[in-house]
């Protein structure tokens, strides 16, 4: 399967994948609303009991029945919040400040510096592998966290988070799939631009140093089609790593207060950058940026999700008000209607 064959079947996946996911977990918020509407139904005939159901539900914190992550109009919500994302991604370069300056032109630099190395690192990748039998029986497993298994290993963990009523890890795993899917765009926008071409087909084709690139569109030029494969177009940056530093961020991020995990999971990313150089798949500098991209998307889908959710002091915030609801009462003898918002 040529790359690009390959990276669209891994989007459809991913889609159906996470629509799955939240129907899943939409039934579970439905189950979980009918045992609270029965509830509510058993304790209406005591206003006192009835009162203070009310004020339970209001201050509830659960995810399930407040701000609904399945809502399209809460900014809460998994597609407005991935909508934001998209837009709060596209406009960062043109808001940054002095650090984050800075922080950019040393991304730069090393980029710059990693191109230039690109040959010699790739030469030494591949005799690597040649070399070490456990790394040319390793490094091909390991590649596919940053593709299609990394991606059912997220759906995993939100199915069993939902499953063990982990909220948490719900919605750690709904947030990987936010930051996979906005590093994954930019990833394949950048390769459309770029036009670079993979190791393999720089070594089979243009034999140049740190292999050639096309430029704007070239994937779609007929004439070059003809001649070179589609991985001779869409080597920078590389989207395995993208895809491995956006997972491995938001958990990171999201459970920071274990200091091993964020050891585990950037060590895990870091593993599957490697296993593209000593699969011949990209140069050195398309891991990089590949990397710092899926490390920036991570970061920037946990700030929205916590401006969002808690304040500044790390509480959660207010959920919003419910909506009016007429209910029919009966108490004793008497019977009546009930108007709540």
């Amino acid at each position: 399967m040529e790359p690009s064959a390959k990276a669209s079947f891994l989007f459809r996946n991913m889609t159906i994948l996470v629509f799955v996911f939240l129907a899943y977990v939409c039934g579970a918020y439905s189950q979980d609303l009918q045992n609270s509407d029965s509830i509510n139904i058993q304790t209406s005939f005591s206003p006192k009991t009835q009162q203070k159901g009310i004020k339970s539900e209001k201050h509830s914190g659960n995810f399930y029945k407040a701000d609904s992550v399945f809502s399209f109009r809460s900014s809460k919500g998994y597609f407005p919040s991935l909508a934001y994302d998209f837009g709060a991604q596209l406009v960062a370069p043109f808001k940054i400040n002095h650090k984050q300056f800075i922080n950019t032109s040393i991304a730069t630099g090393i980029t710059v510096g990693l191109y230039f190395l690109d040959g010699d690192i790739d030469e030494w990748a591949r005799n690597q592998k040649q070399k070490h039998n456990w790394v040319n029986k390793s490094s091909p497993f390991i590649t596919h966290f940053g593709g299609d298994w990394g991606i059912y290993s997220t759906i995993a963990s939100g199915l069993l988070g939902a499953v063990c009523s982990k909220e948490k890890l719900v919605q750690t795993s709904l947030l990987a799939t936010q930051a996979m899917i906005t590093s994954g765009v930019w990833a394949n926008i950048v390769k459309v631009l770029t036009g670079r071409e993979r190791p393999m087909a720089d070594y089979a084709f243009s034999k140049s140093e740190s292999g050639t690139w096309y430029g704007p569109f070239a994937v779609w030029d007929q004439d070059l089609a003809i001649r070179k494969p589609v991985s001779a177009f869409d080597a920078f940056p590389s989207g395995h790593s993208a895809t491995a530093f956006s997972i491995a961020t938001v958990f990171a991020m999201q459970y920071k207060d274990i200091k091993a995990i964020p050891v585990i999971c950037y060590s895990a990313a870091t593993l599957v950058g490697v296993s593209r150089l000593t699969e011949h798949e990209h140069w050195a500098s398309d891991v990089f940026v590949g990397s710092i991209l899926g490390y920036l998307c991570g970061k920037q889908v946990v700030n929205h999700y916590n401006k969002t959710h808690y304040d500044q002091s790390g509480a959660i915030l207010s959920v919003s008000k419910p909506k009016a609801e007429l209910t029919f009462v009966q108490y004793d003898n008497q019977a009546g209607f009930r108007l709540r918002w």
